[in-house]
C-alpha cells in the first residue's frame, strides 16, 4: 500500500481535496444545523407523567404551539429534554404540556447570547489555527511542511463539518469542543509524519514513512474505536447524554478524514518536497563538477605551462651559476686581501726586530766603553 502511495503521491493528493470540496458543497446547499445554545430558543428538562412517550409529547407540543421546530430527546427514567427554536415563555409552555409532564428546568436563550457564543467560537477556531501555524513554523523553520500541516488540519475540520451537515449533527458548544480536539489529533499525526521524514536521517524516505504510518495509524484507529464505543454506549444505554454522542460522532468523522488528509495529502506534499530538494542538490553538485571540469587545463595550457617551467628552470640555473661565480670572485678577493695583510704584518715585525737589535748593539757599546774606562784607571 505504501509503495503505491509513494509512487502515485501526486495523484493521491487530490482525494482529500475532493472530499473537502464535497463537504463545502454540503455546507453550502444542506446547511449546518445549530443547537439551541448557539442559535437561541428555549430548552426544558421534563419528567414524563404516566405512560406518555417522547413522541406523543412532541406531537402534543407541535399542535399546541403551532410549530414544527420542536425536538424531544428521551433521557431515560421517564425524563426528556425539549428544545424549541423560538423563545417561548414558561407559562405558555406549561399550558402547552397539558399536564402530560412536569417541568424540572426551563431556560430561554436570547439571540444576543447566541451571537456572542458564535463570535467566541469563531475567535477560538481562529486563534487555534494561528497558534498552531506559529508553533509548526518555529519547529520546522520551513514554509512547505508548515503549510502542508495547516492544510491537512483545515481539511480535517472541513470534512468533519461536512459530516455534521450530512448526518444532522447540530453545531453546539460540545461539538465545537470536539472540533478543537480534532485540530489537536490532526496536528499530532502530521507533526509525527513530518518529523520522521525531515528530521531523521536513518533509512530511506519510504522506510521512514512506513514507520511513521505504522505509529500514526495505530493512534488514529485506537481513537476511532474508543469514540465509536462511546457513541454506541450513549445511544443505546444513555440516550440522555446527547452531548457525548455528538462529540464522539464528530471525532469519528474527523479522524477518518485525518487518515486521508495526513497519509494521502500531507505525505504526498512532503514526498514531492523531498524529491524537489534532492533534485536541487543534484543540480548544484552537477554544476560544481562541471565547473571543476572546465577549470582543468587543456593540452595547449599544459604546453604553455611546461614551457614556462623550462624557462623558469633556465633562469634558476643562470642565477645559480652567477651566484656561484660571484661567490668565487669574493673568495679570491678575500684571499688577496688576506695575503696583503699578512705581508704587512711580516714587514712590520721585521722592522721591529731590526730596531730592537740596533738598540741592543748600542747598549752593548755603552757597556764596553764603561768597562774600558774602569780598566785604564
Amino acid at each position: 500500500m505504501l509503495e503505491k502511495t509513494m509512487e502515485n503521491h501526486k495523484i493521491l493528493i487530490i482525494i482529500p481535496i475532493i472530499l473537502a470540496l464535497l463537504s463545502l458543497s454540503l455546507l453550502a446547499f444542506n446547511g449546518l444545523e445549530q443547537g439551541v445554545d448557539l442559535k437561541g430558543g428555549s430548552q426544558a428538562e421534563l419528567e414524563l407523567l404516566g405512560s406518555v412517550s417522547p413522541t406523543e409529547l412532541e406531537q402534543t407540543l407541535n399542535q399546541e404551539l403551532n410549530t414544527n421546530n420542536i425536538k424531544v430527546t428521551s433521557n431515560g427514567n421517564n425524563k426528556a429534554t425539549v428544545e424549541l427554536e423560538n423563545s417561548i415563555n414558561s407559562s405558555t409552555f406549561t399550558s402547552a404540556i397539558n399536564g402530560k409532564a412536569k417541568i424540572i428546568s426551563y431556560n430561554e436563550i436570547g439571540p444576543v447570547l447566541s451571537e456572542e457564543a458564535m463570535e467566541q467560537i469563531y475567535i477560538a477556531m481562529l486563534f487555534a489555527f494561528i497558534f498552531m501555524a506559529i508553533t509548526v513554523f518555529i519547529v520546522f523553520r520551513e514554509p512547505v511542511p508548515s503549510i502542508a500541516i495547516i492544510l491537512a488540519a483545515l481539511c480535517d475540520i472541513v470534512i468533519a463539518l461536512g459530516g455534521m451537515s450530512l448526518f444532522k449533527i447540530p453545531l453546539s458548544i460540545a461539538s465545537v469542543g470536539a472540533l478543537l480536539m480534532l485540530i489537536g489529533y490532526s496536528v499530532d499525526t502530521d507533526i509525527l509524519l513530518t518529523t520522521r521524514l525531515l528530521k531523521r536521517r536513518e533509512g530511506t524516505v519510504e522506510e521512514r514513512a512506513r514507520n511513521a504510518m505504522h505509529t500514526g495509524l495505530t493512534m488514529s484507529f485506537a481513537s476511532i474505536v474508543a469514540m465509536t464505543i462511546l457513541f454506541v454506549v450513549t445511544i443505546l444505554i444513555m440516550p440522555e447524554a446527547d452531548t457525548l454522542s455528538n462529540i464522539s460522532a464528530v471525532l469519528v468523522i474527523g479522524l477518518i478524514g485525518d487518515i486521508l488528509s495526513t497519509w494521502l495529502m500531507n505525505l504526498g506534499i512532503l514526498k514531492s518536497y523531498i524529491d524537489w530538494r534532492q533534485s536541487k542538490k543534484q543540480e548544484k553538485y552537477s554544476l560544481s563538477s562541471s565547473t571543476a571540469k572546465s577549470n582543468k587545463p587543456t593540452k595547449s595550457d599544459k604546453l604553455d605551462k611546461s614551457d614556462e617551467k623550462k624557462s623558469k628552470s633556465k633562469l634558476k640555473d643562470r642565477f645559480k651559476r652567477k651566484s656561484e661565480y660571484d661567490i668565487k670572485e669574493g673568495e679570491n678577493q678575500l684571499e688577496a686581501k688576506k695575503e696583503e695583510f699578512d705581508e704587512k704584518i711580516e714587514k712590520s715585525s721585521d722592522t721591529k726586530s731590526s730596531k730592537k737589535s740596533n738598540k741592543n748593539k748600542k747598549v752593548n757599546k755603552r757597556k764596553a766603553k764603561k768597562q774600558k774606562g774602569k780598566g785604564g784607571k
